[in-house]
């Protein structure tokens, strides 16, 4: 691939952008590089103003045109067993490891490298980039982009999201969400369990309820997606301070992949129901204070399979692909389909490489990214 695009790759790679942190530096060396190049920029900032989104538009103002969407945040590299320095990138065996370069600094650094070739072309119909914040912590960022394009009635034809795919055509994905359970009950000595609240063994008997739940869901198929069926999972728990105390509270985070078309609000309320019912009671006879606090912290929408979409049928007009697949991971996608604009995923790199240490992506990946953003600059070209 060309130097200059595998040197823009590597520049985006070593902008820490993890999620608990700031992407301003990041969206500032992008800022530039598009201005220079000719891009109309907007921002959307968080509620802190330590993140922002970019929107940047290329040929005529107005309705329509295509997105070129990625999100900028990555996942932690904590407790990663890593060979290199995971911000300093490394070229190694026809492969670029770094935090990030598949899910998805290759196809952000990709597509940024060709936006002086852009603000060349003579464009007949706009060409958008949409970079994001906080999509690793529930595709969070992306709803003020989106909002902020709404309040300015700019409505994209389609969106082209660049997650990780191997190149192939991903035209539907689960929604999913991120909860927090907060289990309070009261603290004695644990000598005398049946004079306090377990808080801890609430927990414990929480996610033997998620289980249960998460075995029902598997009576709802669908066959495209691996597994085919819903999930919910307990992924974190805290709580306690010590052997001998009966802990006062405990904390349950929690998710669910649901298939596209399934009603998040109906397995929220089926948890806290059964929750209330089948634990609380014999908690709430020792500790009438005992109980269940659950929090919704990010969701984000399923994307459900058009087969009549615009955005899947350019794909398969510039890939060539006959197939367009289902996943189970989650993107922006679905919240652009929510906003009315037809969305496709299509990336370099490969899912499996993602959120691991040696994180990787092949650098013909990128070529192949490549290849195709230019079909995608020739076809707003008209």
């Amino acid at each position: 691939m060309p130097a200059a695009a595998l040197e823009l790759v590597k520049a985006l790679i070593a902008f820490d952008t993890t999620s608990r942190g700031s992407n301003l530096a990041l969206i500032d060396f992008a800022q530039s590089l598009l201005e220079k190049a000719g891009a109309r920029c907007r921002r959307t900032p968080d509620a802190t103003e330590t993140k922002a989104n970019l929107f940047a538009s290329f040929g005529p103002e107005g309705d329509g045109g295509i997105v070129l969407s990625g999100h900028t945040d990555v996942v932690p590299v904590d407790g990663q067993d890593w060979s290199n320095d995971p911000f300093k990138p490394e070229v190694r065996d026809g492969k670029l490891f770094g935090r990030g370069a598949a899910d998805m600094k290759g196809f952000v650094g990709v597509a940024l490298s060709l936006a002086g070739e852009i603000g060349k072309a003579r464009l007949t119909r706009p060409l958008h980039f949409a970079l994001s914040y906080d999509e690793e912590v529930g595709c969070v960022g992306v709803t003020g982009l989106l909002a902020d394009l709404k309040e300015q009635s700019i409505k994209p034809a389609l969106a082209i999201i660049g997650e990780p795919t191997l190149m192939a055509i991903v035209g539907a994905h689960k929604g999913g969400a991120k909860l927090v359970t907060r289990c309070c009950g009261r603290e004695h000595h644990s000598s005398a369990p049946e004079k306090g609240a377990n808080a801890v063994m609430m927990a414990g008997e929480f996610i033997a309820l998620l289980g249960d739940i998460g075995q029902g869901l598997k009576c709802d198929t669908d066959p495209r997606f691996d597994p085919p069926h819903s999930t919910v999972q307990a992924t974190v728990i805290h709580g306690g301070t010590a052997v001998n105390i009966l802990a006062r509270e405990a904390e349950v985070t929690w998710e669910y992949r649901l298939l596209p078309g399934r009603d998040g609000g109906i397995l929220i309320d089926e948890v806290k129901r059964r929750a209330a019912a089948q634990i609380l009671p014999a908690y709430r006879a020792r500790a009438a204070e005992a109980g269940f606090d659950t929090q919704l912290h990010a969701h984000y929408p399923g994307l459900a399979l058009d087969e009549d979409s615009p955005a899947i049928a350019l794909a398969r007009e510039l890939t060539g692909a006959n197939r367009v697949e289902a996943v189970s991971y989650g993107t922006e996608a679905g919240h652009f389909q929510s906003y009315g604009i037809p969305a496709v995923i299509c990336g370099p790199g490969s899912i499996e490489q993602a959120h691991r240490a040696d994180e990787f992506v092949a650098l013909s990946e990128l070529d192949a990214c490549e290849a195709f953003l230019r079909k995608v600059i020739a076809k707003a070209s008209g």
